[in-house]
């Protein structure tokens, strides 16, 4: 036809950087809607700001949970299932949820770090400030590839708070990576669900301790409490 064209051809390493990229610019997005549901709120406590690896001290018993962590963190994108770090209060539970969840935010994934005291309490207020959207939360935190729902078994499980986030959120993340933290072992967890302080029924079928246990491995962190260790002392 007596013009000519110019075809941009694609090898095989182009195409794979973008598809990479377009990964890459996905999971931004996806932390940037989160982040815009939680920024109002802090969930997190300050005690676990700067929560690392780094700076986790490394005690007996907390060997073996120590290791899980790492690793869950180092091969994040090829693990199927998630954990739940359970044991006594102050060895550690927390500190390593959290190392796992900032060294993946770090790495560019969608994640959140919520703890369950001050999500229970945000629910309760939720009732009567109607500025907070629990319909926001829950599908951030279902969204996100890595939630960490920690200290769950703490104090009374409400029928509204059983409702409006733990089942939604348990419910949600099947299939999905999730750790969770508690004080509790698996019995214990499994009856916080089921009542609440008044032994009326919530969860007596057991379906949110059923989908934890499908998509989770309980770890025992045996370590005594590290705050117990270090007590403050004036004389």
């Amino acid at each position: 036809m007596g013009r000519t064209k110019l075809l941009p051809i694609h090898c095989e390493c182009e195409i794979e950087a973008d598809k990479k990229k377009k990964i890459i610019e996905e999971r931004k997005r996806r932390t940037l809607a989160a982040q815009k549901t939680f920024n109002r709120y802090n969930l997190i406590p300050d005690s676990l700001n700067i929560a690392g690896f780094k700076n986790f001290v490394k005690r007996p018993g907390s060997e073996k949970c120590y290791q899980i962590a790492k690793k869950f963190y180092v091969n994040f994108e090829s693990e199927e299932n998630g954990y739940v770090f359970f044991g006594g209060v102050g060895s550690g539970k927390s500190h390593l949820a959290r190392a796992i969840q900032r060294s993946l935010d770090a790495d560019g994934w969608p994640t959140l770090f919520l703890d369950w005291p001050q999500l229970a309490d945000l629910s309760r207020r939720s009732i009567k400030d109607k500025s907070i959207d629990i319909g926001a939360i829950v599908r951030a935190a279902v969204d996100v590839d890595l939630l960490v729902l920690d200290d769950i078994g703490t104090g009374h499980l409400t029928d509204y708070e059983f409702k409006s986030i733990a089942f939604p959120v348990i419910n949600g993340r099947q299939g999905k990576k999730t750790i969770y933290t508690s004080n509790l072992d698996p019995e214990r967890l499994d009856a916080w669900f089921a009542c609440d302080k008044d032994d009326n029924p919530l969860d007596v079928d057991g379906r949110c301790m059923d989908r934890i246990i499908g998509s989770c491995t309980f770890v025992l962190n045996k370590a005594s409490s590290y705050r117990r260790e270090r007590p403050k002392i004036v004389d």
